[in-house]
C-alpha cells in the first residue's frame, strides 16, 4: 500500500506536528530575544529595600532616590522600620557610595554608609555599615516601576 498525501499530513491547509513543533520552538526562540525593560542610566525614583542589618536582624523598606544639582550626585531617603535616614550618593561606574544620618526615629544619633553595585537592572546590591560597629550589613534594593 502507497501512503497517500493525507496519511503523512501533506494536504494543503494542515499542518504535520513536526511543523507545529517547530513553529512553537521558533516562537518560544524570539519570545526570548525581545529586550527586557532595562535600565535607562538614571537611579532617580523609589525602591523597595531588604537587608539584614550588622546584627543579624532583617529590615525592609522604602527608598527614595533624587538628583541633586551636582553631576552623579543623588539626595537619598530610607524609611525603614523605627527610623529615617538621609543621605547623599555619588556615582562612579558602576558604583553608588553614600554617606548617611539617622534624622527620625529610635537612634537619630546613627550614621554610617552604604556601598551598592548597581546592576543591569538597575537594582542596587551592597553593604551598609553603622559608626562604631565592626561589621557590615547587607542591602538590596529593587525599583518600584
Amino acid at each position: 500500500m502507497v501512503p497517500s498525501k493525507q496519511s503523512q499530513g501533506l494536504t494543503s491547509g494542515s499542518m504535520t506536528i513536526a511543523t507545529t513543533i517547530a513553529l512553537i520552538l521558533a516562537l518560544l526562540v524570539a519570545a526570548c530575544a525581545i529586550p527586557e525593560e532595562g535600565f535607562d542610566g538614571s537611579l532617580e525614583g523609589d525602591y523597595y529595600i531588604n537587608g539584614v542589618d550588622p546584627q543579624g536582624v532583617e529590615y525592609s523598606g522604602l527608598l527614595t532616590i533624587a538628583p541633586s544639582d551636582r553631576p552623579d550626585t543623588y539626595e537619598m531617603q530610607w524609611i525603614i522600620t523605627g527610623s529615617v535616614q538621609q543621605g547623599i550618593g555619588r556615582v562612579q561606574g558602576s558604583r553608588l557610595t553614600a554617606d548617611w544620618d539617622a534624622i527620625e526615629g529610635y537612634d537619630t544619633e546613627s550614621y554610617g554608609t552604604a556601598s551598592y553595585e548597581i546592576t543591569a537592572k538597575g537594582e542596587l546590591v551592597g553593604e551598609r555599615t553603622v559608626a562604631g560597629q565592626t561589621e557590615a550589613g547587607s542591602e538590596e534594593a529593587f525599583p518600584i516601576r
